[in-house]
């Protein structure tokens, strides 16, 4: 029997019944036999084996020869539910039919040809920008001037509002903040609840304005009566009269255009309003521009200690603020921020910074000068240890019967001049050149008699370390565990008995300053 396929969509990894091949494509990937279910590729239905099952009987509602009052209900149910499943599945079913069009796929195709176009322009709206005109320029400032009234209006709603001009209005203000802030998806209710607001608003004036102007027709319908009566002359007038008192019942119709940007006369008030805020504006913008403009000197290299702090300083602060908000939420440093705003837009809260504000100035000016400082005086000490190197030079002597301490070491032993460590042999302190790069800022070496030590290939401090007379440091046979110079021991060289606490090895610091070439600074 032969089979009954039909091309169909396969929503997981699928493979050919007859080559056991993949069936590749995203829609229509191949086609399924509505008898036994076998799938395969669209060249493949000729070589697959003939169907196994019969294709089944068509429900009864569905044969010719049954007409039966049963049947017929049974097949009006049926068509129904169909119906049903239709209605609600016509816009998945619109949608699943433009996913699966040509056009649909075509149209991605010439989107992805279109996206490598480097000659078509990034932006239409930068591209199709209207050129410089004298007429449209006057034209659209004047439409703005007379539209930009509602964004000065909730600039200044806004500020009397932080201000507690009304203070139940700010209480409410705050709590609403506050009630955001601990669950802030209510932010995604704030649109709506402006929109809801401004509809409410508008409702209320149409309301408002209709009883107004029925009674404005009903006294100009009574004075243009009056004038009919007492003179025939006056036909005119009757006539503008008339003509006026359609023009309320147009105007009263509400328009949420005309409301919320109305056009205003260039002679009226509001206009003159506008005018007003906008030349405001402008001269807060340039006095914030010009602000800016004198302080650029600190960000733009001109100098560059002053530009370097500032880097360091925003670096530091950057890794203080990513530490911070890591382990503080934000919402709450928005709510504590939104409460000492509020707080410190009180009249109160206004009165004592006014007054206070000279004395925290200072104070605050007092501590930027030590910090500036203090951080000078680091990056002095750090441009020193740059520039500047204390080389130290370690005299090595040992105790020998008979003779007392003298500069003659065991074999295999560190020599008589060496490094902290011993492990590198140095020559004489009258021998020894300044290192490679940097000259001698002092005639002399210098006996270093207090310490402590430090060693100068890796920076450390030997703390327990105290010179006795003549700066020599005591030390057991491997030169180690020196000993305190309360110790009651007589160190002299002329003596031949053995020490009593066999401190047989002895060493002293010699120092000397050297100083960074000329050349090698101007490298670095």
């Amino acid at each position: 029997m032969s089979h009954s396929f039909i091309e169909s969509n396969f929503s997981r990894l699928t493979y050919c019944d007859h080559c056991q091949g993949l069936l590749w494509g995203l829609v229509k990937q191949g086609c399924r036999c509505t008898g036994c279910g076998a799938v395969c590729h669209q060249q493949c239905q000729k070589s697959i084996p003939s169907c196994t099952n019969e294709k089944p009987e068509p429900p009864i509602y569905q044969r010719s020869m049954t007409d039966s009052p049963a049947a017929k209900s049974l097949r009006s149910l049926q068509q129904q539910h169909s119906s049903d499943n239709f209605n609600n599945d016509t816009s998945l079913g619109k949608l699943k039919r433009i996913a699966t069009s040509d056009e649909f796929q075509n149209v991605l195709v010439s989107a992805a040809i279109n996206s490598t176009d480097t000659t078509q322009p990034p932006n239409q709206y930068l591209a199709n920008l209207p050129p410089l005109n004298p007429q449209s320029t006057a034209k659209n400032f004047s439409r703005f001037v007379s539209r930009c009234g509602p964004m000065f209006a909730g600039r200044d709603n806004l500020i009397l509002l932080l201000s507690w001009n009304k203070p139940i209005d700010t209480m409410v203000a705050m709590l609403i903040y506050c009630i955001i802030c601990l669950h802030p998806k209510l932010v995604l209710l704030v649109p709506h609840v402006i929109l809801l607001q401004i509809i409410i608003t508008g409702y209320n004036k149409k309301k408002n304005k209709t009883p107004q102007s029925n009674n404005t027709n009903t006294n100009t319908n009574t004075a243009t009566t009056a004038t009919t009566t007492t003179s025939s002359s006056s036909s005119s007038s009757t006539t503008s009269s008339n003509t006026s008192t359609s023009k309320p019942t147009s105007s009263s119709r509400f328009s949420f255009a005309t409301s919320l940007f109305p056009a205003f006369d260039e002679a009226s008030p509001e206009y003159l309003k506008n005018m007003q805020n906008l030349q405001n504006m402008m001269g807060e913008m340039s006095d914030l521009y010009d602000l800016c403009a004198s302080n650029a000197h600190h960000f733009d290299w001109s100098s560059e200690a002053d530009t370097m702090r500032i880097f360091q300083a925003a670096l530091i602060s950057l890794i203080v603020l990513c530490i911070g908000i890591w382990f503080i939420p934000l919402n709450i440093v928005f709510l504590v921020a939104g409460i000492v705003m509020f707080l410190l837009n009180t009249r109160f809260a206004k009165f004592v910074m006014k007054e206070m504000l000279p004395q925290v100035t200072e104070i605050g000016q007092s501590q930027m000068d030590s910090a500036v400082q203090w951080y000078t005086q680091v990056e002095k000490r750090l441009d020193d240890q740059a520039n500047f190197k204390e080389l130290s030079l370690y005299e090595n002597q040992r105790w020998w019967s008979g003779s007392g301490f003298i500069p003659h070491m065991l074999p295999d032993e560190r020599g008589l001049w060496s490094d902290f460590s011993g492990a590198i042999e140095l020559p004489p302190k009258e021998e020894l050149p300044a290192p490679k790069g940097y000259h001698w800022i002092e005639d002399n070496w210098s006996l270093d008699k207090t310490g402590p030590w430090t060693d100068d290939t890796l920076g450390i401090v030997e703390v327990m370390v105290y010179p006795e007379s003549g700066g020599w440091v005591y030390t057991d046979n491997n030169w180690e565990n020196p000993r305190n110079n309360d110790t009651n021991t007589v160190s002299d060289t002329t003596i031949t008995t053995t020490p009593k606490d066999k401190s047989i090895t002895r060493r002293r610091r010699w120092v000397r300053k050297c100083e960074l070439d000329m050349s090698r600074k101007s490298i670095i």
